[in-house]
């Protein structure tokens, strides 16, 4: 008999144990790394084999492996070697970590079976993915003599022959339609033997179609230099991490191209990361039009058959390079050459939902073991990538010219304060308003940054001071002019906008805060403005982002406007002019990276301007301009800023100067979930004078800054230590591990 240990693929953060099932006679084959269909309990799951056993368990009956889902394992060694270390690292069950590398996160599709009282009896099951296919004809040897000897009283059945013949590969039913072939004709020749008929998997690309023609810039001298160094590591299939620090505008992009073509000539596949979906297009643009078909795409606006179909492409060796955001990190690869990942510093790497795993993080850990060289590019890098590059860590390469010649925009600092005292109550400034039109009559274009969506961000009592709020989330409700509703951005809730007060019913209800949908209307109402707007409110289809992105490209347009999707990675010429709405906005959240996030993005969307041949331009909103963040960005001056911060990480002990670990604890009962976060907090402190973990500091516990999501409370934990692995060991073995309402989110990207 053959045993394995399976892993229950469940959406449930605490099933640890894996459990032991017999192989069938018909199912010997199965081996580690095969995804499984197995019964559990009254239902029948899918699950992943960790390990072969050698003996059933004694202390339950073991029962039979049902099903396999594929015709061979699923997860390689480096794929099952991955999970298990993502596991480990973010405390997390194997399952949960299998799972990410599925598309869909489960293979099958479960249906409750009732009996006639209604009572729930069993599951059954069927597979998740649908495979696509066409039904193919090829000729057979007996059709070649058939061919041969010809017989010109079936003429029909000959012509098809001759077709099949040459043909380099077998053909599908409508391409030989296409040529005269009847189906009653391909029904014959395939009764008679001299055809076989085959069934052919279709592979979805939404991408299809798109590509343009190959641009071919000439590279600075700096762009050949990084090249050179990425492409010995490439040659030498050696494991290196390369941090390509670029201005906005260095071609950075132009090296990626270079080192993924020599890679693909290597007979190698790439992954190629960006952050989020509004920078796919763009880029996709200009691979496909060096690459083509080798290019494959992957984005959560995909469907999930369409997901399963590149995973497909870039498992069977179908396709050279995969442009995806954070979860195409966990794509199967026949032969991974190099790992590109863009806009390195991005915080929408991070998971925000259990397992909180760092894409970055995953895509060095796979790196290592294929032995396979990383590029992280970025014009204002994550401060510990920075730090680890300054430490030789990694391989600090800089780009410190634009690539076409193009200078850095001149950048104009508008003091909010004094256009207040001015009487000026609108959103614009009278520099960003002057220069707005300006832009539009000089026939160029502008880009404008608010980091908010929605028509004002809540509505509040003049006379009491009430805000309205979600009844399930501590925030305020933010109020959308379409349909005339207030929403939440937690939850999705919606509700009405309020006649008078609910707490004192003053009928003084007012509006407060800027969202996208009003910065809109102000702006369109200047002369010769034609606006589009991209937020997440304007991108719901499909191609939305790409659609926004054609039309403002095509002068249609003379400005966008919208949320940080518009800040990073486009490369429109005719950009002159960005203008950034509320750039302090960011700067005084309760957050150690708030300087970090800001900086970054202001750098970003001020590098969006002048691009091209002409001049580019900024003004840069606030009420805090000697803020030296804000100086610093008006500047684009990293390294002053990298230094400054990094200073004052070291004193208050923040990465990277040590690792952190956020706990959290959700319950609906407040003060349940806070004596739980307080035991937390014990049973650290006694890790603390047992100097289990030397230097381990424990904060809180203290309520999330939104302390209520979705009826639940939220209490967090900060955990401080140099030796972090210690404090995890700890905590996996302790009886927290399994509690429902515990999470654990390893480096966290905000501690609030």
């Amino acid at each position: 008999m053959k045993y394995v240990n399976v892993a229950i693929n469940l959406p449930v953060k605490n099933l640890f144990k894996q459990f032991t099932y017999q192989l069938p006679p018909e199912l010997a084959h199965v081996d580690v790394g095969w995804r499984v269909v197995v019964p559990f309990g009254a239902q029948t799951v899918e699950g992943f084999v960790v390990a072969l056993e050698a003996a059933a368990p004694a202390e339950y009956a073991c029962k039979e492996v049902l099903a396999t889902l594929d015709t061979r394992p699923w997860f390689d060694a480096e794929m099952l070697a991955t999970a298990l270390w993502l596991s480990e690292y973010y405390l997390c069950s194997p399952a949960e970590a299998m799972r990410l590398f599925i598309p869909g996160k489960t293979g099958i599709k479960r249906q409750a079976i009732y009996n006639e009282s209604g009572k729930l009896i069993a599951y059954e099951y069927e597979n998740k993915l649908k495979i696509k296919t066409r039904t193919c004809f090829g000729i057979t040897a007996a059709g070649r003599a058939a061919l041969a000897a010809y017989d010109k009283r079936v003429r029909a059945q000959m012509h098809a022959l001759t077709v099949l013949a040459e043909a380099a590969k077998p053909m599908s039913s409508a391409e030989l339609a296409a040529v005269q072939v009847s189906a009653a004709t391909l029904r014959t020749i395939s009764e008679k033997g001299w055809a076989e008929r085959s069934e052919e998997r279709i592979l979805r690309n939404s991408y299809a179609n798109r590509t343009e023609l190959k641009e071919s810039l000439q590279m600075t001298e700096e762009q050949r230099q990084a090249v050179d160094v990425i492409g010995d590591a490439i040659a030498g299939q050696r494991q290196e991490t390369f941090l390509l620090q670029g201005i906005t505008g260095s071609g950075k992009t132009e090296v990626y191209l270079r080192a993924a073509m020599q890679t693909l000539e290597a007979g190698k596949q790439v992954l190629l990361l960006v952050p989020e979906i509004a920078l796919t297009a763009q880029i996709v643009k200009r691979f496909q039009a060096w690459f083509g078909d080798d290019v494959a795409v992957a984005h959560s606006k995909l469907s999930q058959n369409e997901r399963a179909d590149v995973w497909y492409k870039m498992r069977a060796n179908a396709a050279k390079l995969l442009i995806g955001v954070r979860s195409a990190v966990f794509a199967p690869f026949a032969d991974l050459g190099l790992i590109i990942i863009d806009e390195e510093h991005e915080s929408s790497y991070k998971q925000d939902e259990r397992p909180n795993y760092h894409a970055r993080d995953v895509a060095l850990k796979r790196a290592r073991l294929s032995s396979v060289p990383v590029v992280l590019g970025s014009a204002t890098p994550d401060l510990e990538s920075f730090y680890k590059a300054r430490q030789g860590v990694y391989t600090h390469l800089h780009l410190l010219q634009r690539a076409n010649g193009s200078l850095l925009p001149q950048v104009e600092i508008a003091d909010m304060r004094l256009e207040l005292q001015r009487g000026n109550k609108s959103v614009l400034s009278s520099a960003l308003s002057d220069a707005l039109l300006q832009t539009a009559a000089q026939g160029e274009q502008a880009i404008v940054l608010l980091n908010r969506r929605g028509y004002s961000t809540f509505v509040m009592c003049r006379d009491c001071g009430e805000s309205v709020v979600c009844p399930h989330c501590a925030v305020a409700l933010v109020y959308h002019s379409t349909g005339e509703a207030m929403r939440c951005h937690y939850c999705g809730n919606t509700a009405p906008i309020p006649d008078e007060c609910p707490n004192c019913h003053s009928r003084r209800i007012r509006f407060f805060g800027t969202g996208t949908q009003k910065a809109e209307a102000e702006i369109a109402e200047l002369p010769d403005i034609k606006i589009l707007r991209m937020d997440q409110d304007s991108t719901v289809k499909k191609f939305a982002h790409e659609d926004i992105l054609k039309a403002f490209s095509s002068g249609a347009y003379n400005v966008l406007l919208g949320t940080q999707m518009v800040a990073k990675g486009h490369d429109i010429p005719n950009v002159t002019l960005v203008g950034i709405l509320s750039a302090d906005s960011t700067l005084n959240l309760p957050d150690f990276r708030a300087s970090e996030r800001t900086f970054a993005l202001l750098t970003q969307a001020a590098g969006r301007a002048g691009r091209g041949d002409k001049p580019g331009h900024v003004v840069l909103q606030t009420y805090d301009p000697q803020n030296p963040v804000i100086r610093l960005a008006a500047t684009q001056d990293y390294d002053a800023f990298a230094a400054g911060e990094l200073e004052i990480r070291q004193e208050l002990c923040y990465p990277p100067y040590t690792s952190l670990l956020k706990i959290t604890v959700l319950d609906k009962d407040e003060q349940r979930g806070n004596t739980l976060a307080q035991r937390i907090v014990n049973f650290l402190q006694i890790m603390q004078l047992e100097n289990t973990a030397q230097e381990l500091q424990v904060l809180g516990p203290f309520p999330a800054i939104v302390a209520k999501v979705r009826d639940l409370y939220r209490t967090n934990i900060l955990v401080k230590s140099p030796q972090m692995e210690a404090v995890k060991q700890a905590l996996w073995q302790s009886e927290f591990k399994e509690c429902r309402n515990v999470y654990f989110d390893v480096d966290p990207i905000s501690v609030v």
